[in-house]
């Protein structure tokens, strides 16, 4: 601010003095060297703050400065630089960390020519970017995702929309309560801000606006946030696949005998943790961090790696966009313990256990007491567990998609460890990895035993047809797989 006011001074004495001065290249080259003595001080500070400080006053000021991310040399490797003046603490006081600082690294050199400046350092700053991601940490009307949004709003957000798009979304939206409910088209037609659309509607459709008593602007800022924490470039773990979870966990919940044991705050924080359950996903799994000695390695350990920093980039956009501001303490502590517990939930590694602990509460003699808060909210936890590896109980069409981009996600990352020279993680080379083997073995092993037990806790006619096309998905697989030695020998005669 204090240098466009000093630039302002400068130009108008000078055009006062009718000088010849080219006014434009002052600017830039002032701005020019305003961002590189920032990106020198961030790099100074990533030098010298170690994790278990605070936030240094002057480096959240000059959260602008710093960038929010930088592209690499292949599409598939993620952000594994750490990221300036890294600030964690346990009690996760300081988890701001996430959206205050980013990669102090730029793809592109940029310097000063004789007839200005060619090209502005860190293209891609907020303000100055064309990236969707760039301006994330901008003022809240670049992140809002389009000006009929703020206008005027009475009744639904989407009721303010009076274009075409705003019709075909909520024609769209019409199907919201079924499983058979496209969110391929549905990202299609909101012009990749499915989340956003979907947060926004289901939120809504629950009355959670109003019993949860939200500021309509501060919950359009978190989902155009959350939106844009995560990676358009990951094939698989990016925002259709968000709301993809979200949809699924709406359709789980409404379960009537499940749905009237839930009081609004907890319904509330379980549609949060959907949308914010992959959040800043760096597109490879946590055999990669750890091989590559990431910073997120080094700050959350190798237990649930991924999940927990899924859980802090999303306290830290709460505590930005201010939403639950307006909550009591322990209401807020509430919310927050309740999306730390189900986001930690869909970690793979640990759904023998919680099979094990469901089945056996299944098998008892006892039902599953839903009036009990502790065994209400395992029962959430296998519900977005569920939602979370609901593509195999989706329509064979939309099944097959999101398996392709799966299989794509995890063979990009195994041509990052083959470049990398370390151990290629388990279904991730692609010139050994047979994708109708390991679909048809995740479907029978993992995805039917789960919606099964589901099935038996509630046994509706939708949880039969989960399983239903669990079983036709895994036969089409099955027809996939390469016919024996024989039959490739008569044919080769």
């Amino acid at each position: 601010a204090k240098l466009r006011r000093y630039i302002k001074r400068v130009s108008r004495k000078l055009l006062l003095s009718n000088s010849s001065v080219n006014i434009y290249g002052l600017c830039n080259k002032c701005e020019a060297m305003t961002h590189m003595k920032l990106a020198s001080e961030v790099s100074a500070v990533e030098d010298n703050v170690s994790l278990d400080q605070p936030i240094p006053a002057y480096v959240s000021r000059r959260r602008h400065a710093i960038s929010g991310g930088c592209e690499s040399v292949y599409r598939s490797r993620p952000r594994m630089k750490r990221r300036g003046a890294v600030s964690y603490e346990k009690t996760d006081a300081a988890a701001e960390y996430i959206r205050y600082l980013g990669d102090a690294l730029s793809t592109k050199r940029h310097h000063l020519s004789k007839n200005g400046l060619t090209e502005l350092p860190f293209a891609e700053l907020p303000y100055l970017a064309a990236s969707p991601r760039a301006g994330r940490r901008g003022s809240f009307q670049q992140n809002t995702p389009s000006q009929p949004y703020r206008a005027q709003m009475k009744g639904s957000v989407l009721n303010s929309l009076v274009d075409g798009q705003a019709r075909v979304i909520q024609d769209k939206l019409k199907t919201v309560d079924g499983w058979d409910f496209d969110v391929f088209a549905f990202a299609r037609v909101t012009e990749g801000r499915p989340l956003f659309h979907m947060g926004m509607h289901l939120l809504q459709k629950h009355d959670l606006v109003n019993l949860m008593k939200l500021d309509i602007l501060k919950l359009m800022k978190f989902m155009a946030l959350v939106e844009q924490g995560y990676h358009p470039d990951n094939c698989y773990h990016n925002s259709t696949h968000a709301a993809d979870v979200t949809q699924a966990l709406h359709c789980l919940l409404l379960e009537p005998k499940f749905y009237n044991s839930l009081s609004p705050l907890e319904v509330f924080a379980s549609l949060l943790a959907a949308m914010c359950h992959d959040l800043d996903h760096p597109g490879v799994n946590q055999s990669f961090l750890l091989n590559t000695s990431s910073y997120l390695a080094s700050i959350h350990g190798s237990h649930s790696l991924l999940e927990r920093h899924h859980c802090h980039a999303a306290k830290a956009i709460l505590k930005e966009s201010q939403l639950l501001d307006h909550l009591s303490p322990d209401e807020t502590q509430q919310i927050y313990s309740l999306m730390e517990d189900l986001i930690l939930a869909t970690d793979v590694s640990r759904h023998k256990d919680f099979m094990a602990q469901f089945e056996e509460m299944l098998v008892s003699d006892r039902a599953i007491d839903l009036s009990s808060s502790t065994e209400r909210h395992f029962v959430l936890m296998m519900a977005i567990k569920a939602a979370d590896i609901s593509n195999p109980s989706r329509r064979l069409r939309i099944s097959k998609q999101w398996s392709a981009y799966i299989m794509e996600e995890f063979f990009r990352q195994g041509d990052s460890e083959r470049q990398l020279n370390i151990p290629i993680s388990f279904l991730c080379d692609r010139f050994t990895t047979a994708i109708p083997k390991s679909q048809s073995g995740f479907f029978e092993f993992v995805a039917l035993p789960l919606f099964k037990a589901w099935s038996k806790l509630f046994g509706s006619p939708d949880t039969i047809t989960f399983c239903k096309n669990i079983v036709n998905n895994k036969a089409y697989w099955d027809e996939q797989l390469p016919r024996n030695s024989s039959d490739s020998e008569e044919e080769s005669s």
